[in-house]
């Protein structure tokens, strides 16, 4: 095979994999498009997003801070209470902990998570983990990572960001924001 094959094949090979890789990309898309929404789950969506705007145009972390600062305001003016109630969103990462306890995250539009801590240690004052033995270990662990669910539970209030939010650097906080959350219950759709 002369070397113009080779890099030809490459080349569809690659192709072909950045179109599956799309294609995936834009079914995940096409799923948020079809959930309905709660309009407390919609303004979270909308200040969160509005942030992660803001700081891709930022020119420094202040500004980041400031997009932080605007979404925590905004997330606190709209959601009302800290219990939220039939929301939706696809399960992006179910697991356990050393202790057997479950780990739940779920996404509920592109890059912005609910989810448990995933360790004892984190989880002392929250009781974010899921306990097995409860109807809703028993649930949640009959699952899939990709399944479309919707879900009740607790956020928790935080002095700086509204919202506990667990990751430990500001880009994390905008771009990809984990919010702590106590599930109490969740059914598949």
């Amino acid at each position: 095979m002369t070397k113009g094959k080779k890099i030809l094949i490459a080349a569809i090979i690659i192709i072909g994999v950045l179109y599956i890789m799309g294609r995936n990309g834009n079914k995940k898309d096409d799923t948020f498009s079809t959930l309905q929404y709660p309009q407390n789950q919609i303004a979270l969506i909308n200040a969160t997003v509005d942030a992660m705007s803001k700081s891709k145009k930022a020119d420094n972390d202040m500004q980041k801070g400031n997009a932080l600062r605007e979404r925590s305001n905004a997330i606190c003016s709209t959601i009302g209470s800290l219990f939220v109630k039939d929301w939706v969103g696809i399960i992006s990462n179910i697991d356990s902990n050393s202790d057997g306890y479950g780990i739940l995250s779920v996404e509920i539009n592109n890059d912005i998570f609910l989810k448990t801590w995933n360790n004892s240690v984190s989880d002392t004052f929250d009781n974010t983990l899921i306990r097995p033995g409860t109807k809703l270990f028993n649930t949640v662990s009959n699952l899939k990572r990709g399944q479309v669910i919707k879900f009740s539970g607790t956020f928790f209030a935080d002095d700086q960001t509204c919202i506990n939010e667990s990751s430990l650097s500001l880009d994390g906080k905008l771009k990809e924001p984990e919010f702590i959350f106590r599930f109490s219950k969740v059914t598949p759709l």
